[in-house]
């Protein structure tokens, strides 16, 4: 405690600036550690290129950290800790996941920097323990095969919602857990797809044994057979006798991250892997036993990977015996308050933390491109910088958040007013031929004009009407008049607006 005591001291009088000028830059561009820089925000100013080169990164300045690192089995990333605590955080050692998907262990000391008594930002140095390149492509291993050692997985409790569409997939895949038979799970980035694959396991018969996964899209394809079967010492120069993770996987779950990421001659294998319940190393003639049950993840439909001859037609009636389909948290809206509730609990602390009527509201309008993991970020770097009322609020937003909202306001206004438009314009065409057609009109007929008229202002008032949901400030700007104007004729000719 006096050591940190005395960092602190040391540290209170150091900014970011400080750390950031061209010959720290220097120094750091060197270093055979990490380093990196955030702001007081959680932005990222730095990045020295060998972290860069682990982590997988070709552009980080300018991105929030939470954008980079996601928590794994940690209640918020260090960094975050460190900048709300404004303290020393000193060989901390602890596995962190990239928002890329590798993942390795590290021991890193975090240092909040400040300028002139202000939290200014963090520094952090990474040192990597034994460098795996399995982890490196992004492919966690575990530590133990057999029921030795339990892992910390998601559960069904986890799934925060009480969406239909979410509840239902949630029953499906509880149902689900009790079986063998393969899953496939689909939908946007950021939905919970593996958070639902992780409970499918620990809620099934395999808890006990080991949940493999494995991200298709960030392996070589050259190295991907040899990692899923393993390998024959001999094989290449340098190949030793090795499982592959089917062999790690056995009795247990593997999860094939982004499936429609797998190259098509490695379906082929796998589907008879599926079928035989038999693997080969590679180099080897000895078929292996193993009774792995396969969830796989698509961040796209199925279907369309298959027309797109992305996906094996034949590999995904295998592998979709029981199919989840996620919604996105935007067709989900009314989840958003119960999420945003759950994750404050989890990453606010011990003291209480209250979110503010404007900033909720921007949640509920968001379109959440990100999803879930996108409401996680900004909630988290909202904490990194609150205000002593403990209060989430548009002071302590993002400014990348703040950003993203208003340009996707923007567009959505932009769209809402050309389906206006476009359908204002078809009622027109339509309205035109009711009203001006007097091809069939014959002598003698009388033709009032001011009722003709009329009755085709009141069509037109009505149909705008219905279209804006009964908002006159909406129907006047598309029928070019003040609001006052429309009322009147609204008036005048006997329009019920509480019929919209």
């Amino acid at each position: 405690m006096a050591h940190n005591s005395t960092l602190l001291r040391r540290f209170a009088s150091v900014s970011r600036e400080s750390v950031l000028n061209p010959s720290m830059l220097a120094i750091w561009d060197g270093m055979g550690i990490g380093v990196a820089v955030v702001d007081a925000e959680g932005i990222c100013r730095y990045m020295n290129p060998i972290q860069q080169r682990i982590d997988g990164f070709d552009q980080v300045v300018g991105k929030h950290i939470t954008s980079l690192y996601v928590p794994h089995d940690l209640k918020c990333i260090p960094t975050i800790e460190c900048l709300q605590k404004g303290k020393p955080l000193l060989r901390k050692v602890y596995t962190y996941k990239t928002t890329n998907n590798f993942m390795t262990r590290t021991v890193t000391d975090f240092f909040a920097l400040f300028n002139n008594g202000v939290k200014d930002g963090v520094l952090a140095f990474t040192s990597w323990l034994g460098e795996d390149i399995l982890g490196k492509l992004g492919i966690r291993r575990n530590e133990g095969r057999g029921c030795g050692k339990m892992q910390s997985l998601y559960s069904f409790d986890d799934l925060v919602g009480k969406d239909k569409a979410l509840v239902a997939v949630v029953d499906a895949a509880r149902t689900a857990a009790n079986a063998s038979s393969p899953i496939m799970i689909w939908g946007e980035s950021g939905t919970g797809k593996e958070v639902f694959a992780q409970a499918i396991h620990a809620a099934s018969s395999r808890a006990a044994f080991p949940f493999v996964p494995v991200n298709c899209a960030a392996i070589p394809e050259t190295l991907l057979e040899s990692i899923l079967f393993g390998t024959t010492k001999g094989t290449y120069t340098d190949a030793s006798d090795k499982p592959g993770l089917f062999e790690e996987a056995n009795h247990g779950t593997i999860l094939l991250d982004e499936l429609n990421s797998m190259p098509l001659g490695l379906q082929a294998k796998l589907l008879r892997v599926l079928q035989e319940k038999r693997i080969r190393r590679l180099g080897s003639h000895e078929e292996i036993p193993v009774d792995v049950r396969i969830i796989s993840i698509l961040n796209q439909h199925p279907l369309a990977a298959v027309q797109n001859g992305i996906l094996r037609r034949d590999f995904f009636y295998r592998l979709a015996v029981v199919s989840l389909a996620v919604p996105p948290l935007r067709e989900r809206r009314e989840d958003i308050p119960l999420l945003v509730k759950s994750v404050v609990a989890h990453a606010g602390g011990h003291e209480p933390v209250t979110v503010s009527d404007e900033a909720m509201r921007m949640f509920m309008e968001y379109q959440w491109p990100g999803n879930v993991r996108e409401l996680e970020h900004v909630i988290e770097g909202s904490l990194a910088i609150l205000n002593e009322e403990r209060t989430i609020d548009l002071d302590s937003l993002p400014k990348h958040f703040l950003e993203f909202y208003r340009k996707d306001k923007t567009e959505n206004v932009d769209s809402s007013a050309t389906q206006l438009s476009d359908d204002a314009e078809n009622i027109e065409i339509e309205l035109k031929k009711a009203y001006y057609d007097y091809s069939m009109i014959k002598r003698g007929t009388v033709v009032p004009l001011k009722e003709c008229m009329n009755a085709y202002e009141s069509s037109c008032i009505n149909n705008v009407l219905r279209i804006t949901g009964g908002n006159v400030a909406k129907a006047a700007r598309m029928m070019q008049v003040t609001p006052a104007g429309l009322r009147y004729r609204i008036k005048m000719l006997n329009i019920d607006e509480d019929c919209y």
